[in-house]
């Protein structure tokens, strides 16, 4: 069995190069990027010199470069200088790869060789030799719990907070995007700079998402059964360019966290141990569960395959408000239950 990509965390490299403690190689690879970002950044920061970076700092571009020419750059001394810093970007555009097989195996001391690719192939060289010498570094997108724990670990470390609906919001304005969550953020404590903790009706006046009109509370009144309101804020939603698909998507994603919240809840988990589930806090906890009586896992099943139907329509050329008021009606009403019977016979 493949093993399971990791969430790659800057912390733990950063900690390292504060130290002054750098591998000799670096290869990046995945999904998401801001991460990969943050450790360069803070490896030429603490690995080069300011005022020496114009000598001992290469960046170049996979398609500009050959691999005899990487070789070349990394064997370079660096001057005046205990090391220098070699960044490729777009590895995978490299020519000659292979090349750089002989170098992996022994590289040079006084060199730092970053390369940042997006789907390498680890059966092939160099990336297996630098996968085997412990170089390489995969990155999955990450979930939205270690999303969440991450920017409020982020918040913490201004030695300020933020509240659960104020990260709700931000995640309705961009989605699980990284920089796009940082640069939002980082616009309200600018225009916030004096207030200790971070509230909803602040994202809301900068960022300029509605608490009321967001896929978290459509989800909510989803979850709750509210049909009027669930169907207000879709059609509001859509009318501000929100997508059919990116409803469907957040409604789906909303579902599976309620049937993993079921299935705790029915196996006697502590409230500690359900939080994972739904990932933001006690009060997201304690909204979710209030909605588990109003589906049973018979109807949440029903509830998937209604969602996967509406998405391929959406996907196709149907009108984003009539799926949305349909698919709603029939979750809400008792249609998951008859689909999720449908698709059983």
């Amino acid at each position: 069995m493949a093993k399971k990509k990791e969430r790659l965390d800057s912390d733990p490299f950063i900690a390292s190069f504060k130290k002054g403690t750098f591998a000799p190689c670096y290869l990046f690879s995945g999904e998401e990027r801001y991460p990969v970002d943050l450790i360069v950044e803070s490896l030429i920061e603490h690995a080069v010199d300011p005022s020496m970076r114009e000598f001992n700092l290469d960046m170049v571009h996979g398609s500009e470069v050959d691999g005899k020419r990487i070789v070349s750059i990394a064997s370079a001394y660096p001057m005046m200088a205990e090391r220098r810093v070699v960044v490729v970007k777009d590895f995978d555009k490299v020519n000659g790869k292979d090349a750089l097989d002989p170098y992996i195996e022994q590289p040079s001391s006084t060199t730092v060789l970053v390369m940042i690719a997006n789907n390498p192939d680890f059966r092939k060289k160099p990336y297996a030799s630098l996968k085997k010498a412990g170089y390489a570094h995969e990155s999955r997108t990450w979930y939205d719990n270690e999303t969440i724990g991450w920017l409020d670990a982020r918040v913490k470390k201004m030695m300020r907070s933020i509240e659960p609906a104020a990260v709700r919001m931000l995640f309705s304005a961009v989605g699980n995007n990284l920089r796009e969550l940082v640069n939002e953020l980082e616009k309200v404590t600018v225009a916030y700079h004096d207030v200790p903790t971070i509230t909803a009706a602040h994202v809301e006046n900068v960022v300029g998402v509605s608490r009321e009109y967001s896929a978290f509370n459509l989800c909510d009144m989803v979850g709750g059964k509210n049909v009027n309101k669930a169907l207000d804020i879709a059609q509001r939603m859509l009318g501000t360019g929100e997508s059919a698909v990116g409803l469907i998507a957040a409604l789906t994603n909303h579902f599976i966290r309620l049937w993993k919240l079921k299935e705790g809840v029915a196996q006697g988990k502590s409230d500690q141990e359900l939080l994972p589930f739904v990932f933001f806090n006690q009060f997201a906890l304690n909204e979710s569960k209030a909605q588990l009586p109003h589906y049973t896992p018979a109807e949440i099943e029903g509830v998937f395959v209604l969602l996967a139907e509406a998405d391929l329509t959406a996907k196709s050329s149907g009108d984003p408000r009539m799926i949305m008021t349909t698919l709603i009606t029939e979750i809400i009403s008792g249609g998951g239950r008859r689909a999720g019977m449908a698709a059983a016979r």
